[in-house]
């Protein structure tokens, strides 16, 4: 049997377990085919490395869920960029501080909760987003899904 064919059949074996760990470990970002392209990664070098394909079925298994999970913990950390804050100036916030209005932690969770919806949103809500914090007029519809979708991305259970 040729390389490419072994690499087929195996990879038609392998597709079950992609499945599980589809359902067991989302990627936010990911869609359907990235799963399968992330098999079809780890396959490969997995094949590049072992000599015989003893056990193949586990090892990928192993390696597969490993890699799923740096690829959780990577994107994760992107949204923890909260964690490196530097600190404010207290002189340069005095007049908030001074002001009934807004205080430095809420200004510091709302610029957080927005950037993280804004990443969220698709280019088109994107969009509308902007339009509304410009103070443009949107139509009712648009508020509404704009809204609902704001709604799903802050309070989604996927976490």
């Amino acid at each position: 049997m040729e390389n490419d064919e072994i690499f087929v059949k195996l990879f038609e074996e392998v597709k079950p377990i992609i499945f599980k760990q589809m359902k067991q470990l989302r990627v936010s970002a990911w869609e359907y085919e990235d799963y399968f392209q992330e098999g079809m990664i780890t396959l490969y070098e997995l094949l590049q490395k072992l000599e015989n394909l003893e056990k193949i079925h586990l090892k990928f298994k192993v390696q597969y869920h490993q890699r799923l999970i740096d690829e959780i913990r990577h994107s994760r950390a992107k949204k923890r960029g909260f964690d490196r804050f530097e600190g404010l100036d207290i002189y340069e916030c005095s007049d908030w501080i001074a002001s009934t209005e807004e205080t430095p932690e809420g200004e510091l969770v709302f610029n957080h909760l927005l950037s993280e919806v804004y990443e969220k949103l698709t280019p088109h809500y994107q969009e509308l987003l902007l339009r509304q914090m410009r103070g443009e007029e949107l139509t009712r519809m648009e508020r509404y899904r704009l809204r609902e979708k704001i709604k799903s991305i802050l309070f989604d259970d996927e976490d």
